[in-house]
């Protein structure tokens, strides 16, 4: 697919470029505390599955979740929390942070989960912490067991809840706050790199609106067995999935993000050991897969069973999911499993989606995702927020029951995200042709070349289709050289094997020159460690890029 993009207002000659999904689905209860309470009391109900390192699993009842959550509640009020109060939770033990989450929600609290980090790094997650506290007022903050000590400035302002353990060892409460649809339900945190994050203020109706309408759409329901291996303190894990599948009450799986990519063979013997028919993973994890295809090959797995694969959250490619349909085929993988989507936490995670066919869709340059869910309606406009037609490609505007009303006190990032009449600017460019979104780049990655327009996405993934190339490090930008007074073209990736690298730069640069008529800049080699990722493996390409201009002017001017 190859529609023009028009960056000049057009007179339409056609119908506008307007997906609308229909009525948003019924909410089904009013509230998610309700959720959970209605899950715990289903007889029918799975239960919720945590993976251990050695790849056993502990598993809770949703009545043992309910039960924790009701405990940990009455610890939260017994330390002066009331309904409407934000509450950072900085948990690394899953069960634990699911726990405080739910307990938060029932007392009518604002939870903020912030990412608990490594380990073996407790300075740099008390440090995130205490930045992210001061930054959003002083809220009150709950810590998981194992997490350092409490800075003094949150002890001394009365802070500090406690701990997730001791808040257990309370009597469980038994009244919870009678929310209201449109209350706050969480805060979620976006990824950006500079500066106190943003975040995106998520209502009970946002997020029960976009479980009920996927719920509808792919038929999921309590004898749903689902599985997912990005973090529960992110969109993806926490909304997605755990907070959907609380809602139809199903088996849900949960693994740690660095511990299927140490190995991603892991992901499937955790899917066929659970007869999971559902997960998900942005585009690059299917990449990665493909590149394990030698140690695949002896695996006995059976996932005959696994028919919602949503991939989402970055472009997909056709090559790399065709692929990875053929190479799991051998196991019953069926051939329509693979579901590309779009959507984010803007919008309360993926709202739109398709049944990816490789016979028809296997060499798209840009991969259709589908149709919005019911609720969403999603349309093209010119960069002055005027309607195209169908087959043009602009930027993508969103509106609907699961579309978030702004981010947490930031009118200034408000006013630049919404438009007059209330549309949310994704950031995105798409094109709508025969009634189907077809999402093609992001606008502040798109380059620019003697007025030709290029994809990062697809440069980058060129390149990995070389042999030395590390899958899923690889970033391809502009950046400003030393002085400012132009821009190049600068290719970063991780390499493999024993090429030479003068070697490997220059078989880069031929290919990108061969197939895209561009010419290289520089070609940086770097450690996987340098490489900026978010926290469910998505590249920092503006960090990256940031530092690779401030590093170059530093050494121009002999820092």
């Amino acid at each position: 697919m190859t529609a023009p993009v028009i960056t000049e207002p057009v007179l339409l000659a056609g119908p506008a470029a307007l997906l609308d999904g229909g009525p948003a689905a019924d909410l089904q209860v009013a509230n998610l505390g309700a959720a959970l309470v209605r899950a715990a009391a289903r007889p029918d109900a799975g239960r919720i599955h945590f993976v251990q390192p050695d790849g056993g699993d502990h598993s809770i009842s949703y009545p043992e979740l309910l039960d924790a959550a009701r405990r940990i509640l009455t610890g939260l009020r017994a330390g002066g929390a009331r309904p409407g109060d934000r509450v950072l939770l900085q948990v690394r033990a899953e069960p634990d942070l699911l726990a405080a989450f739910w307990a938060a929600v029932l007392g009518g609290f604002v939870p903020i989960p912030v990412p608990a980090g490594k380990a073996d790094a407790p300075d740099a997650a008390a440090q995130q912490l205490e930045w992210i506290w001061a930054g959003y007022e002083r809220p009150w903050v709950v810590a998981g067991d194992d997490g350092p000590p409490p800075p003094a400035a949150m002890t001394e302002a009365g802070s500090w809840l406690g701990r997730t353990g001791e808040l257990r060892g309370q009597a469980p409460a038994e009244e919870f706050h009678p929310a209201a649809a449109d209350d706050l339900a969480v805060l979620l945190l976006t990824s950006g790199s500079t500066g106190v994050p943003k975040a995106v203020a998520l209502t009970h109706r946002n997020i029960l609106a976009r479980s009920a309408a996927t719920a509808a759409v792919r038929g999921l329901d309590a004898a749903t067995r689902s599985f997912n291996w990005m973090p529960l303190d992110h969109i993806g894990g926490l909304v997605m999935f755990h907070a959907r599948d609380v809602l139809v009450g199903c088996t849900q799986v949960h693994a740690r993000t660095a511990w299927i990519l140490e190995d991603p063979t892991r992901w499937f013997d955790q899917i066929s050991r659970h007869r999971a028919d559902t997960t998900w993973a942005p585009n690059f994890a299917f990449a990665l897969v493909n590149d394990r295809a030698a140690a695949i090959a002896g695996q006995d797995w059976d996932l005959t069973s696994l028919r919602y694969i949503m991939n989402g959250g970055e472009s997909v490619k056709a090559r790399v999911i065709t692929r990875f349909l053929d190479l799991l085929a051998p196991f019953g993988l069926p051939r329509t499993s693979m579901h590309p989507g779009w959507g984010m936490s803007e919008t309360s995670a993926g709202v739109v989606d398709t049944v990816f066919d490789p016979e028809t869709m296997g060499d798209e340059r840009f991969v259709p995702v589908g149709r919005p869910h019911p609720g969403v309606s999603v349309r093209i406009v010119d960069e002055h927020d005027e309607p195209l037609p169908v087959g043009v490609v602009g930027r993508l505007q969103v509106t609907g029951a699961p579309v978030f009303s702004g981010y947490y006190r930031n009118p200034e990032q408000n006013a630049k995200s919404f438009t007059a009449d209330g549309w949310f600017r994704s950031g995105d460019l798409a094109v709508v042709e025969d009634g189907v979104l077809t999402v093609t780049g992001r606008v502040d990655d798109l380059i620019v070349v003697n007025g030709a327009e290029y994809h990062g996405h697809e440069i980058e993934a060129a390149v990995e289709e070389l042999a030395f190339v590390e899958p899923s490090y690889t970033v391809v930008t502009p950046a400003t050289v030393p002085g400012g007074t132009r821009e190049e073209l600068v290719v970063f990736f991780h390499p493999r094997g024993a090429t030479p690298a003068a070697e490997a730069a220059g078989r880069i640069r031929e290919l990108v020159g061969a197939r895209y008529g561009l010419e290289i800049g520089q070609v940086v080699t770097l450690a996987k460690a340098d490489i900026p990722k978010t926290g469910i493996g998505k590249l920092r390409r503006a960090e990256l890029r940031k530092g690779h201009e401030r590093r170059g002017a530093q050494a121009a001017n002999g820092a």
